[in-house]
């Protein structure tokens, strides 16, 4: 009685063809895994911006040009820096970030005047017409940076928010 069985050639195309078939979904769930990562780090990043931004807010335009005098734009770039200058106005800092996540807080002085015109005469006549004056206040940038997943790049969440008087 003879019996039928698979040759070894005829096993071996089949395990090449399963192979060829599965490789691009292994492809897809790694794929998607490292998305999953990347979307819950830029999450986290969006929240420890949002929670310095929360703080922030509480800062008058005064209390900034206190602390840097003559200075136009004030850089911290890291959680110490940020604690420094919040105990100098007299405010209590937001808490630090983990790592892999590091924030950095730009405060940049702005005058708010109308510069349009040949150096700048038509906003300046623009905003003596119409009572306008300037008012002190700072343009705050939130930059929180994390790594990508599998990769060696940073990304970061940028917000915005002003302090005035």
């Amino acid at each position: 009685m003879k019996r039928k069985a698979f040759s070894m050639i005829e096993v071996l195309i089949s395990l090449v063809i399963v192979a060829v078939a599965v490789l691009p979904i292994y492809n897809l769930f790694m794929f998607g895994s490292q998305g999953t990562a990347n979307n819950i780090h830029e999450v986290t990043a969006s929240n420890y911006a949002a929670d310095l931004i929360n703080f922030v807010r509480d800062i008058k335009s005064h209390q900034i040009a206190a602390v840097a005098g003559s200075s136009n734009k004030i850089t911290l770039s890291s959680d110490e820096q940020i604690a420094t200058f919040f105990s100098r106005i007299g405010l209590t800092a937001p808490p630090p970030v983990n790592l892999p996540f590091s924030r950095r807080l730009e405060l940049e002085k702005f005058n708010g005047r109308d510069v349009t015109g040949p150096a700048g005469i038509l906003g300046w006549l623009s905003d003596l017409i119409n009572k306008r004056r300037s008012v002190p206040n700072y343009l705050i940038c939130v930059r929180v940076e994390f790594p990508r997943m599998n990769t060696s790049e940073r990304d970061s969440v940028t917000l915005l928010s002003m302090a005035m008087d």
